[in-house]
Parts: structure tokens; sequence; C-alpha cells
């Protein structure tokens, strides 16, 4: 195989190396926030129980919740903010 063959092939797998990095991304993304979803049930069920518990423990769940329910916010956000940033900033839609 010449270089020019080679060049070639690389060339032509390139399109497809991106293809598989954002198939990739894609799925990472997916998985991410499923566990997401289950760490914030967890985390929502977990402030429950210290708020029943009362005192300093109540303290601590209203904090735990509001940190929750910010998270959560900026996860179900995430997918819609990063490319308006994006093109704030010039780079190519998605």
């Amino acid at each position: 195989m010449n270089y020019l063959t080679a060049l070639k092939l690389k060339v032509v797998t390139g399109a497809s190396v991106w293809n598989q990095v954002n198939n990739g991304a894609s799925y990472a993304s997916t998985n991410m926030t499923n566990t997401a979803r289950f760490i914030g049930i967890a985390v929502i069920v977990a402030a429950g129980l210290f708020w029943m518990f009362g005192g300093q423990a109540a303290q601590k769940a209203k904090t735990l919740l509001v940190s929750a329910l910010i998270g959560g916010s900026i996860l179900l956000l995430a997918p819609q903010l990063v490319p308006t940033i994006w093109q704030m900033f010039g780079g190519a839609t998605f």
C-alpha cells in the first residue's frame, strides 16, 4: 500500500472516528443523567430522614434539599444551556 492510499484511508476513517466520539459522548451523557437521577432520589430520601429526626439534622436536611434542587435544575438545564453558551462565544451549532 502506498502513502497516498494510506492517507486516503486515514481521511475516510477520520469521519468515522468523529461519529464514534459523538456517539460515545451521547452515550455517556445518557448514562450520567440516569445515574444522577438515582443519586438525586437518594439525596432527597436522606434529607427526608434527616428532617424527620429534627433538631440540627433538620437544618442539615434543609440545606441538603436546597443543594439537591439546585443540582437537579442544573442537570435538567445543561443540555439546553451548553449549546447556548457555545454559540454565544462563536462556536459551531450542534
